[in-house]
């Protein structure tokens, strides 16, 4: 199943990222793209883990064969004694002649750590983070360039999707260090709390163990088993329309799973992306030729619809996070270029995200009070029309 699906991201991608100098149609620009002589080194976790991601970086690569290379590294969400890969593999590559710029596909636990360490082997090393697991401010201060989704029209779209879906009550799993430690997920949680409040809905935050610590992934996937357990002999939450939600993506199958148990409400993914889990649970049996996410959905909902199980779901239908990292690495081409006719580098980021996007329902802005930073949204999420349970 994972083979099949591995290759309609291959299509999609590919399609997507119609490719330059290989005797394809040549790519539209608002501002002509400079292809500069150092390479940008695109980091990026497996397959497994971040399928988009990947598969954008890898379409990349493939686009810019002299231009774009991709380094592979663990991303194991679980903090143990010695060096981190990506520590290793940043400096590495800031050791690389060759080498003008680093892409994190997806700025998780250690990236700060990785960014000063690159900027101490080459201090000349430009260096773009998206989405930020660790403080949008700590991260600014050493990132060139900062990607961040806008989690105030995420939290919209959620809330809204979930009373849609019948939702009385909504429960974010989370932990504090990610919450209260990080800007960006700080303003999550509260946004979701005032759209809940806005539209009548009771907003429920439920601690689960930090992947951190002792146990990892699976304590932390258990913990949220447990918390769900808890708020219902609790009387925190009851009935059938509870939506479940963490911002944390090691409990996404997990969730989907207990919404199809218990005929909950599943609503959106950890990080908007088409891959959210609800494929997997489902064994989604994804066409061969598949070439756009409208036959993805298709695939999905047949899947869905073919067992008897309660619940209901939402798929997230959008190239989201191909967008960020295709216009990561065009904004890193304009470093390199020196390209500041086009504006700073937040106004740059802006238009190339935005030629990244084509035609898609997207937006970019500056983020106020953060420097360097751009914050996207891409509206995508859809409901799943499934029969119900018997």
């Amino acid at each position: 199943m994972k083979k099949i699906i591995s290759v309609m991201l291959i299509c999609l991608f590919v399609l997507s990222f119609a490719a330059c100098g290989k005797g394809g149609k040549a790519e539209k620009h608002s501002v002509e793209l400079e292809i500069p002589d150092k390479k940008v080194a695109v980091l990026v976790a497996p397959e497994s883990q971040y399928p988009e991601d990947y598969m954008a970086a890898k379409a990349l690569e493939e686009q810019y064969p002299d231009n774009v290379v991709v380094r592979e590294y663990a991303d194991s969400r679980v903090l143990v004694p010695g060096d981190a890969e990506i520590i290793t593999a940043s400096a590495e590559l800031a050791g690389d002649e060759n080498i003008g710029a680093l892409v994190y596909a997806r700025a998780t636990q250690f990236t700060l750590t990785a960014m000063r360490k690159a900027k101490e082997v080459n201090p000349d090393l430009y260096t773009v983070a998206i989405e930020p697991e660790q403080g949008m401010d700590l991260v600014g201060e050493v990132a060139d360039l900062v990607i961040v989704t806008d989690w105030k029209k995420y939290a919209n779209d959620i809330i809204s999707s979930a009373v849609k879906m019948g939702a009385e009550y909504f429960v974010l799993f989370s932990y504090e260090r990610q919450v209260a430690g990080n800007p960006l997920y700080a303003q999550m949680k509260k946004t979701l709390a005032d759209e809940c409040y806005s539209k009548s809905i009771d907003f429920v935050y439920e601690s689960v163990q930090d992947p951190n610590y002792a146990g990892g992934a699976e304590k932390t996937k258990f913990s949220v088993k447990q918390g769900v357990v808890k708020l219902f002999d609790s009387k925190k939450i009851k009935g059938k329309n509870v939506a479940l939600f963490s911002p944390d993506s090691c409990v996404q199958l997990t969730l989907v799973e207990e919404c199809r148990d218990r005929d909950l409400i599943y609503v959106f993914p950890s990080f908007p992306t088409a891959y959210n889990g609800v494929c997997e649970v489902f064994k989604a049996q994804v066409p061969e030729d598949f070439t756009d996410l409208k036959t993805y959905k298709a695939a999905v909902t047949a899947s869905v619809n073919a067992e008897e199980h309660g619940g209901k779901f939402a798929l997230f239908c959008g190239s989201f996070s191909s967008i960020l990292v295709k216009g990561a690495v065009y904004s890193a081409f304009d470093l390199l270029a020196g390209k500041s006719d086009i504006g700073n580098v937040t106004d740059n980021a802006v238009i190339r995200l935005k030629d990244a996007a084509g035609k898609q329902k997207f937006t970019a802005e500056p983020y106020p009070s953060y420097e360097k930073t751009v914050k996207c949204h891409l509206a995508g999420l859809e409901i799943i029309e499934q029969n119900k349970k018997k």
